[in-house]
Formats: C-alpha cells, structure tokens, sequence
C-alpha cells in the first residue's frame, strides 16, 4: 500500500475548539469503542480548529525525537470518517480537507523557530475516525504520499462536551515512501552493494534497511511503535538456498521467515539477516543459481538498493575410502537413479564398488569385487548391475560386490571361433553391451574387432554368443587403451589410442560391414576420451605430443573438427605437457555445453564451459590431490572427479564454477618437483588475471591458452605463503596458500603408473 501509516515521532496537541447551536465543542477521546453511535447521514456537524506546529530544518537532525515533523511540510491533510470503516489507502480526494501552509495566516512564526498553524477541520457528530497526513507540496491529492500521518482510535464528537475536557493529542508518524537495503559488506570491486558468499557453505549476514520520505529524507520513529503497514522485504529467486531471519526476537510484530520479511517498526531496521544455506540448486540451463537479490517490494529501491549477494566458486572434497593404502585406479558413473557409482583398486589388485548420492553428499559405503583382479572399463547395465572388462573377459557385478554373477564373457570370433579380448565396453539405451577388443590369433600386431551383445535380461550370460552383431575396424590394431561411449538411441563411438590407428569409429546397430576411420584434425592424435551428447554430436579428446585438443563429429558425419586447443597451449618446457583422459560432455537440453576429464600431468580436472561457440578451458586443481581418476556429470550438471590425496584416502571432489571467481583450493601438492597449479575458479572470465603479493621464493607463471591457471615454482620443502589475485575489473583476493611435496610422488617402490582407461 502506498499510504504508509505508524505511531511515532511528534505528539501534537489538537486543541479543537468551534461553535454550534451557540456552544462550545471539543473533540474527546472515546472510552468505549464506538460509544455515541455513528452519525447518520444528514447528521449535524461540527467546525473545530487544530493547532499544528511545524519546527524548523535544525531541529530534524536527531532521531527518535517526539518533535518531529518534517520542514518540508507545504500542508496538511484531514480526512474524517465514521466509525468503524476501513481506513482509506491513499487518501480519499473526495473527503480530503487541505489546510496549506502559509504565512501570516493561516500559519504564524512560533517564537522558537517554525511554525504554529490554526484550521478550521468539518467533522459529524458521532464516533468519528481522524486521518491527519503531512505533505510536501501545498495541493495534494488521494494519490498523494505523505510525509507523515496519524490513524486515530474511535473519538466521540459532540456538541455538549464534558467541562475541561482534555484536548485529543494526535502523533504523527513519517510515511516510509522508499526503502534503501544494504549489505554489510560490500565487495571491493563488484557490482556495488554486493556481497559475496562462498558456494556449497552456510553463512549469515546483517542487512540494513533504511526509510525514507517522499523527500528524500529520512523516516525517524520511535522505534518500538508499529507501522501502521509493515515494510516488506523479499529474497529472489525464492527458494534456492537464500532466506531472510530476524536476529533478535522482535517486539512490535516483525517477522521473517523463508524469503519473506515483514519490518513493523523501526526497532528492527537493523535486526534482519540474509542466510545462506550452502545449497546449490541448478538454474534452467543447469548451471548454479549463484546470485540473489534482496529488496524492498511494496515501495521504491532508491540508491545503492537492491542488496545483491553472489556465490563465489568453490571445491568441495567428501572421503569415500580411507586406509586401505594407496588407490591405483578409479572409475565414476551416474546411475540412472541419479546416484554415482564408483569403483577402485587399492593395494594391488583389490578392487571394490561402492555408490554416492549427490543430492545428499553421502556415500553408502563399499564392498569389495571378490573376483575381479584388472578393471579396465566399466559399463551399468539394466536392474543395477555393473558390467566390467576385467582385463579381457567381461564380467557382471549386482551393486552389493562379491562375487561375479557372470565371469569370463567373451565374445567368440565367428571367422576362427577364437575368442575377442575386450579393453574397453559401453551399454546404450538398448541394453547393448558394445565391446571393442583384438584378436590374438596369430596377427601381431593383433587386429581391432567390435560388437554387441543385448543384456537386457541383467546379469545373464548374453546370448547368442557369438555376438548380435560383429565389426572389424579397418585401420585400427593392438589398440589396448581404446575409450568407447555410447550413442543416444543405439550405437556407440570408439576413440582410438594406439599408433597403429588415429581418429574415431562410429558404429550402429544391425551392421556386419567392417568400419572405416575417420582421422582427428590433430595429426597423429591419440585418442584420449570419447563422449556424445543427447544430438548424437561426438566430441573427442586427442593427445600428441606437447599438443591436446577437443574435436566434434557430427551426427552422421565423417569429418572431425578442432572445438579448441587445450590448455597449455602451447606447451613449452617450463609446463608439462597436455595429457587429458575420460572426456565427458554434460547437454542441459539437446546438444552439449560443457565438457569435463582428467589432465593426469597436472593430476587436475579439466573444465570447457560455453560449448559451443566460444569453450573456455580451465584445469582445476584439487585439494592436496597427488593422483586423479575419472570424472562424471551428476543429472543435474555438477562436475565432479575421483582422487587420492597425499594421505591415500580415496574423494569425489565436487567443482563448483560460479560467475564470481575465487580461489577455492589453496592445499597445493607440488609432487616431487617443485611446482604447482594454482587455479583461479569461475564460469566465464573475468580475466586477464594477475597475481601479486608472493614471497620471493614463490614466482607464478601463467599457462599458455588458460588465463585461470598459473603455473608456481615453490620451494622443494614445502611452503606457505599469501597470494593476492586481481582481475582485469580491479577485484582482488588474498588467499592463504600451503604446498607441500607428497612423498606418494616421489617415485616409492610402490607406486606404479595407473591406466586411466574409460
């Protein structure tokens, strides 16, 4: 409502005096609701005077003061209704009696400054309702706000009054017409009147709310006495993990609950707080909810309003596995329900299967895979089950571990009835379990085959055996490491990873033709990670030499093209070379953009926001992290990867890249060398970014091709230091940075390469 009525600042004596039937009358207070009765229509009224004091501009400055009311006063307004009625928002024009301002008459100079001003007001003879408003300008009207205003109980009229009655005193209280809101601490170099909290972590925080008049001025009340109409405060987007709460319990009926807040009084101007609950909740495009705006929603924002709040990126780390020694191996999978699987091999050769649910961050534990020994792909299958190649045969796991349920699968050669030995399967939405593998009978090196069985009936044996159908892949031989994906509506895309063939195979089903290869743009490009989004696009990792890069096959097609360079690029000896693995894309609708895998050089995740028209590449360093696995999308979008940090617990590490960036892992793992990855987070690019403030046994080198990630020389014993980070606006962050060398990483007996199949 725009007329904003309240019970404070300036009590005035309304001394009511006029004539009627030749005696006198005065306004009295009612002491019984309603006594006297209502003046029917035609009834008798009275003239009465009011005598108002206006002060002067000095003595405004101080709150909370009883003499308030505003200078800027160009007249008053009276509106007088029967009682009981509903109050009138905004003022009547019909009923409206102005009183102007104006000296020497109907106002005169008070002699300490100000003004005393007599009016002569009509009201019936009854139980009357009083509405007196102050307004800054000499005409208003019903639509006019006011400065100030005052609400009356019922008053009793009447042309007898009691001898001696006490003249009514009225309160006027300022009419809130604006309403600035403010964060408590704005961040230097953002948007003005920002706040930034950090993604995925609770927090609490003051926000101010200040009132203001039609003027400009501000609203100075008592501020125990109730709004007549409460200020409302809203949060948006509602319902994403931002809420509003009073700090302290109120006393004059404010509340706040959810993204809601009702302000009653100016007590509680500064008792209102925005919570962060931590959560991150997908937008539509699948991507963070990571800024909210909190502002006034019945009257105008002024200046610097509305308070925003900005979620800044962020790494969350969960342990699945601890002290079972080192991790050699991982693999991660969403399920259809949403929930992770994944699989790892710990002191030699154990492997053992467990699930995590991202919605919840927690892992329902694992059990060990009795009799698997050399995991080298993993594919989910129908009513839960889990297929492996274990290192040639195909085997079926249900999620409780154990023993395998179907063991030593192979397929069987129909030309020699000698069987195919599998490196790497995939399951497409058929229920086909897709194989590539090589034969070994007697060709060295051995050629490439690949096929599908149908498991739809879950963990039996397939059958027939040999397989529904069976490719022979022209070009391709001894391809130990091949990455395989499934294509959406039957299918599946091979990336090859040998030197005896470079680039893709796109197969379909009901085919027994061999399949020719289609060449990567990056010549003699060895195949890293294969992915297809929901268009049946293809997008392929590559790996040569000192070079890596991501290219797209379109549905259909038969020519691979360079998406982008991955960083760094180009390499030079002062980095490691560019070794990415598992490439996965995420499609929040159709076709994909974003993709994620493992740099095992860096032992980073790799990020690509914005496919496809303008990917920007960023690898992520990981919290104390001395080995990386494999990475998934959950359903939802959010990237997360498997690790081992220098403590040999096995983590799913979540990223979260936001639109604010932060430097969210400062637990740096330099190996055995003495360098580091430092990575500046966010979704989008704020950079050029610099970084400044290091000791001088720390320099930092940015990466070739990725303006997020710097390369840092740390001294071998490890070290800790304070780095300042500013981007190309002039934001800037200080963060506190340890590195420190693993003893993992610095070639123990133990340690052996893992394969990092996918």
């Amino acid at each position: 409502m725009r007329l904003r009525l309240a019970w404070v600042l300036f009590a005035l004596g309304v001394i009511v005096a006029g004539c009627g039937g030749g005696g006198k009358a005065a306004f009295v207070p009612s002491t019984s609701a309603g006594s006297g009765g209502n003046a029917p229509t035609g009834a008798k009224t009275t003239r009465a005077n009011i005598a108002l004091y206006v002060p002067p501009a000095n003595k405004q400055a101080a709150s909370r003061k009883p003499f308030y009311i505003s200078s800027n006063t160009q007249a008053f307004g009276v509106v007088v209704v029967p009682y009981p009625s509903t109050i009138p928002s905004p003022l009547p024009t019909t009923n409206l009696q102005i009183f102007p301002i104006a000296t020497p008459s109907p106002c005169a100079l008070a002699s300490g400054g100000g003004e005393t001003c007599n009016f002569t007001v009509t009201a019936p003879v009854g139980t009357d309702l009083f509405i007196v408003a102050a307004f800054a300008t000499a005409a208003p009207n019903g639509n006019t706000t006011p400065l100030s205003a005052f609400v009356s109980g019922p008053v009793t009229v009447s042309l007898s009054p009691a001898p001696g009655a006490t003249p009514l005193a009225f309160t006027l209280d300022g009419v809130v017409y604006s309403v600035a809101v403010t964060v408590a601490s704005p961040d230097p170099g953002n948007t003005p009147n920002t706040q930034v909290f950090t993604v995925g972590v609770p927090t609490s925080a003051p926000v101010a709310v200040t009132a203001y008049d039609t003027t400009g001025n501000l609203v100075m009340s008592d501020p125990t006495a109730p709004y007549y109409n409460p200020i409302v405060i809203g949060a948006s987007p509602a319902g994403d993990g931002v809420t509003l709460s009073l700090t302290t319990s109120s006393t004059c009926g404010s509340t706040a609950s959810g993204a809601s807040a009702s302000i009653a009084c100016a007590g509680d101007l500064n008792n209102l707080q925005v919570n962060y609950s931590g959560e991150a909740t997908p937008d539509p495009n699948d991507h963070l909810v990571d800024a909210f705006v909190i502002s006034a929603t019945a009257q105008p924002n002024p200046s610097p309003s509305p308070a925003n709040y900005v979620l800044a990126s962020n790494i969350l780390s969960y342990t699945l596995a601890t002290g079972l020694g080192q991790i050699y191996d991982g693999y991660l999978q969403r399920t259809a329900g949403g929930a992770f699987i994944y699989l790892f091999e710990a002191n030699d050769d154990e492997w053992y299967l467990g699930s995590f649910t991202p919605s919840t961050a927690t892992s329902s534990g694992y059990a060990q895979l009795t009799t698997a020994s050399d995991i080298s792909s993993v594919a989910q299958g129908p009513s839960g089950t889990v297929w492996v190649d274990d290192d040639g045969p195909i085997d079926c796991y249900n999620t409780t571990g154990g023993a395998a349920i179907v063991s030593g699968l192979y397929p069987i050669d129909p030309s020699n009835s000698e069987p195919i030995y599998p490196v790497a399967i995939a399951i497409d939405s058929a229920n086909n379990l897709w194989y590539v593998g090589y034969d070994d009978y007697g060709e060295d090196p051995p050629n490439m085959y690949a096929g599908y069985f149908n498991v739809a009936s879950g963990c039996a044996t397939p059958n027939p055996n040999p397989p529904v159908a069976q490719f022979a892949l022209s070009g391709d031989m001894a391809d130990y490491n091949a990455s395989l994906a499934a294509m959406p509506g039957g299918g599946a895309v091979m990336a090859t990873s040998y030197y005896y063939g470079f680039g893709v195979y796109a197969m379909t089903t009901g085919s027994m033709s061999p399949i020719g290869i289609i060449p990567p743009a990056l010549a003699s490009g060895l195949g890293y990670g294969v992915s297809v989004d929901s268009a049946g696009t293809t997008y392929a990792g590559f790996h040569s030499g000192s070079r890596a890069d991501v290219e797209t096959l379109a549905s259909g097609g038969n020519t691979l093209s360079t998406l982008l360079d991955l960083a760094p690029t180009p390499a030079a000896s002062s980095f490691p070379n560019p070794v990415p693995s598992g490439l996965e894309v995420f499609s929040p609708s159709s076709a994909a953009d974003r993709a994620e895998y493992t740099d095992t050089n860096f032992e980073a995740l790799g990020l690509v926001e914005s496919l496809p028209a303008s990917p920007m590449p960023i690898l992520v360093s990981l919290p104390n992290s001395v080995d990386v696995f494999q990475a998934a999308y959950s359903a939802k979008g959010g990237e997360y990867v498997l690790d081992m940090d220098a403590s040999e617990n096995l983590n799913i590490v979540r990223a979260m890249p936001t639109k604010t960036w932060s430097v969210p892992n400062v637990s740096l793992n330099n190996g055995c060398g003495s360098n580091a990855l430092l990575t500046i987070l966010e979704r989008g690019d704020s950079g050029p970014f610099t970084i400044t403030n290091l000791p001088g046994t720390v320099t930092a080198m940015q990466l070739p091709g990725a303006d997020h990630d710097f390369w840092l020389t740390v001294p071998y014993a490890g070290v800790s230091f304070t780095a300042t980070v500013t981007d190309a606006h002039g934001r800037n962050e200080t963060f506190s940075v340890t590195s420190a060398p693993s003893e993992i990483t610095c070639g123990l007996a133990h340690r052996r390469l893992t394969k990092h199949h996918t």
